[in-house]
């Protein structure tokens, strides 16, 4: 009888869902979208029931699709975004809309908090500078903001642990997601209640924490008639939508990096210790089997994209816009895009940071910003790879996810400009095939991550080599792209 996994991975403007055998055949992929709701400037919220239901719905559509029998699903694994903050009562109802990771209404708090001898406490233990959107910012805010609804919560969970609960009743979290929260103690893989207490949080709030690969609970009477999923399956804790597309692309291990470029961007890798940048321009976070990873996370990644074509490009698709850059030489005739339309974290942690284009000239048309907007959200990336090489990191091999692996234009701009080869999987939906490889280890399909992986992960026959002609261009306008920022701050 055929065995089968699925992975569900809660993103911030759709959720995926796949569904795979334990040979590796992936028998079918369904994603909806939903929207994120800013009621004030800098403000981003989105409804969790509508998640909820998004999800149920993409699942029935994915097993109606396939026509597989549900009983013959092993086992669902869970991805999701991170650092956001999801708050229910004792009724275990929601409290009020969730605040997701590219929420900026933490920013003063954030500023004034800067100034004093907690923020260092907050870096030391938790290895990462508070910034907005963080689960603990969001916090603190609202305990000053929205007291009322501060008094009712009875647990404060991520995103994906909602999604969880709605699945199988348990109320938990884990590692991954949990150390992206901030008032987690990232070496020792615990909550930091004893910092909590010092900023005033109750961390009775804190769900207990699991691993990747345990089994939460299985699938409820209630959450099988929504989703047509059968009753009593198993479904594991999952992970962090970084982490767990970490695993999708095969990195369980020290070695490999990752260039993922989704709503944001990201560079990480995995390390074997609680490595981190003493600047604290990037994140250290916990990734599966008592590793861990460091992250370069930009909040400008293919939402830059879409400004852009929503804005200058109505009526063209993606595919337009991979046409035009090709009439584009490379560094886009002296124009560089610093792409901080949503304020960035790494390197600079600065919510008031802006987006410039710089090197404008009459010379220049649409298709020359194209290009420049694929190339600055690659040029935040190289800055998180410098980073990387000073801690002694080695990057020789990158896997390309996300949507910039779709386009092989912007494959090569990242090898370019990154002076490395490309590697791109097979599957499209890392973070998906990721939470159905740890699904795969918690029901005991495979013994280790490792198997799975060997067996589930595999990457295009095609490489992407850098061009030593683009480098070159690219290593001058990497120059000048670096001191935008500095030269800019004070009219932030």
């Amino acid at each position: 009888m055929p065995q089968y996994l699925m992975g569900i991975d809660l993103g911030t403007s759709s959720v995926k869902v796949l569904l795979i055998d334990s040979s590796g055949i992936i028998l079918g992929v369904r994603a909806n979208s939903y929207e994120i709701q800013s009621r004030h400037p800098g403000w981003a919220e989105q409804d969790m029931d509508l998640l909820w239901e998004a999800t149920a719905s993409t699942i029935k559509e994915l097993l109606t699709g396939t026509g597989i029998d549900p009983i013959q699903i092993k086992g669902i694994g869970l991805s999701g975004q991170m650092h956001g903050l999801v708050l229910l009562n004792r009724e275990r109802q929601l409290i009020r809309p969730a605040i997701i990771w590219i929420d900026q209404r933490s920013a003063s708090y954030l500023e004034a908090m800067s100034r004093s001898e907690i923020y260092r406490q907050f870096q030391e233990i938790t290895l990462n500078t508070p910034g907005t959107g963080f689960y603990v910012s969001s916090l603190l805010w609202l305990k000053e903001q929205e007291p009322e609804n501060y008094r009712k919560i009875w647990k404060a969970l991520l995103p994906k642990d909602y999604i969880r609960y709605r699945l199988c009743g348990k109320i938990g979290t884990e590692e991954t997601d949990a150390s992206g929260t901030l008032i987690f103690d990232t070496s020792k893989r615990l909550w930091a209640r004893d910092l909590a207490e010092r900023v005033g949080i109750d961390s009775r709030i804190f769900p207990d924490c699991y691993t990747s690969c345990e089994t939460a609970g299985t699938v409820t009477l209630q959450c099988a008639r929504a989703t047509g999923l059968a009753a009593g399956t198993p479904v594991m804790f999952g992970g962090g939508d970084q982490p767990m597309q970490a695993v999708g692309n095969g990195i369980i291990s020290p070695g490999m990096v990752c260039a993922n470029i989704g709503t944001g961007s990201q560079l990480s890798c995995v390390v074997d210790r609680p490595l981190f940048d003493k600047a604290y321009r990037t994140n250290t976070f916990c990734h599966v089997q008592g590793m861990w990873t460091i992250m370069g996370a930009s909040l400008n990644g293919g939402i830059a994209l879409n400004w852009l074509r929503d804005n200058f490009f109505q009526g063209n698709g993606y595919a337009s816009l991979n046409r035009y850059i090709d009439d584009v030489p490379a560094g886009s005739d002296g124009l560089i895009f610093l792409p901080y339309l949503a304020g960035e974290r790494s390197p600079h942690m600065d919510s008031k940071a802006r987006a410039i284009f710089f090197g404008l000239t009459l010379r220049h048309n649409y298709k020359h910003f194209a290009r420049a907007v694929m190339e600055g959200i690659t040029f935040s990336l190289r800055e998180a790879m410098e980073i990387f090489l000073e801690l002694g990191i080695s990057c020789e091999k990158v896997v390309a996810s996300g949507g910039g692996a779709k386009s092989r234009s912007w494959l090569q701009i990242q090898a370019d400009i990154l002076g490395k080869e490309i590697y791109t999987s097979r599957c499209t939906q890392e973070a998906c095939l990721g939470a159905a490889i740890i699904a795969g280890v918690g029901a005991g399909i495979y013994s280790s991550l490792k198997e799975a992986c060997d067996q589930l992960v595999l990457f295009k026959d095609e490489i992407v080599y850098p061009q030593d002609k683009n480098c070159q261009v690219y290593e001058e306008q990497f120059r000048k792209y670096r001191q935008l920022y500095p030269c800019n701050r004070s009219l932030f």
